[in-house]
């Protein structure tokens, strides 16, 4: 190596010698803390408080805890459009596990704990329309909601169709 390369090798490593030692000091001694993103934050523990309330109206994962006082009005007419539309809705979202004529005997019946109800039941079909909205809704247990897949107009053409169905 040549003398002259050796020799900036050394000044730089003088040079910068007070400045690693300096880095080292302010982070070893000082502790100067570098906030992270999950550094500084309250820890809560499960269902430990501070907890945030839902917003007003909102309905819980489990579906609605309890009956509402009033039940939601069907605004649709059961017409030949909207049967048709809840004919087709019905057989996205509802035939899978509730059979094709509503009888809880779908493909997917088998594979629950509890077999899906029978849309066609006498203790169902006594059922106000707008219980079965919100049942279609908020879900009920192991029946996930539907609020995401149906508009509320397409949720009361379902309805609307369920009253079509052959009883057994």
């Amino acid at each position: 190596m040549n003398s002259r390369l050796r020799r900036g090798l050394i000044i730089i490593a003088v040079i910068l010698t007070p400045f690693i030692i300096g880095l080292l000091f302010t982070y070893e001694i000082l502790k100067i803390p570098f906030t992270t993103d999950m550094q500084n934050q309250i820890s809560i523990n499960y269902q430990e408080s501070p907890r945030r309330l839902p917003p007003e109206g909102a309905v819980p994962v489990q579906g609605l805890a309890i009956i509402p006082d009033e039940f939601p009005v069907n605004p649709i007419p059961a017409d030949e459009v909207s049967l048709q539309r809840g004919k087709i809705l019905y057989d996205i979202h509802c035939r899978i596990c509730h059979g094709e004529n509503g009888h809880g005997d779908g493909p997917l019946a088998d594979h629950f704990e509890r077999t899906p109800e029978n849309l066609t039941s006498p203790q169902i079909t006594a059922e106000f329309d707008g219980a079965v909205y919100l049942t279609i809704r908020t879900g009920f247990g192991q029946m996930p909601p539907l609020s995401e897949n149906l508009t509320p107009q397409e949720t009361w053409d379902v309805v609307n169709f369920l009253h079509t169905l052959p009883t057994r």
